[in-house]
């Protein structure tokens, strides 16, 4: 298990200082970093990495920051700045491409909470056998939402009185199967890193 990072905090903080003054401004800078399906096939790709740090108000960003936060208040033994960019700079324009090539009918989006889906399951993937049982009683949790959230009848306009929109479920499918696929690849990197360090000192 990795140890704590004490520095994260800063990170953390930055982070959430971004999403904070993103979200008070949404009104001036969603046009220009909102997922806009026409402008990125245009030519502006960087929205598909802003989209997820712009929100439909101060409710919604307010929501989502919870979440992060939420994360690093539960995983402070697993979370290291590397892992918070990681996920960040990987599960951003995935789930950027994901919307312009599985989705067309989606003309645009904002939020972090599909990527919040991916960081829940990186986490819990990560830290499994640190606690099995919880670990794998929160992953079926998010695993039926998920699915319950794929159902034709599912009302995604429940939060529309605090977001002003309604909420958009593929975005956390694809997020949470983008932190799945993270998780493997870093256990993956783990494992062959402690093999090749048994191999350096047993030859």
């Amino acid at each position: 298990m990795e140890t704590a990072d004490p520095p994260l905090r800063w990170h953390i903080l930055v982070l959430a200082l971004v999403l904070v003054v993103l979200g008070l401004a949404h009104e001036w800078v969603n046009p220009w970093l909102n997922y806009d399906r026409a402008a990125v096939l245009d030519g502006q790709i960087w929205r598909l990495v802003t989209a997820h740090l712009v929100h439909l108000n101060a409710w919604h960003m307010a929501m989502n920051l919870t979440g992060l936060l939420l994360c690093w208040f539960f995983f402070t033994d697993l979370f290291t700045r590397r892992l918070l960019w990681l996920w960040l700079g990987v599960s951003a324009p995935v789930v950027g491409a994901a919307f312009v090539g599985l989705d067309p009918e989606l003309t645009r989006y904002v939020g972090l909470s599909g990527l919040l889906h991916g960081l829940l399951v990186l986490l819990l993937v990560l830290g499994w056998r640190g606690n099995p049982v919880l670990h794998t009683v929160v992953l079926a949790v998010v695993a039926g939402r998920l699915f319950w959230e794929q159902r034709p009848d599912y009302d995604t306009e429940y939060l529309q009185a605090f977001i002003d929109g309604s909420v958009y479920v593929n975005a956390h499918l694809y997020g949470a199967l983008t932190g799945l696929a993270l998780a493997a690849a870093v256990l993956i990197q783990r494992y062959l890193r402690r093999r090749a360090t048994i191999s350096s000192e047993t030859s």
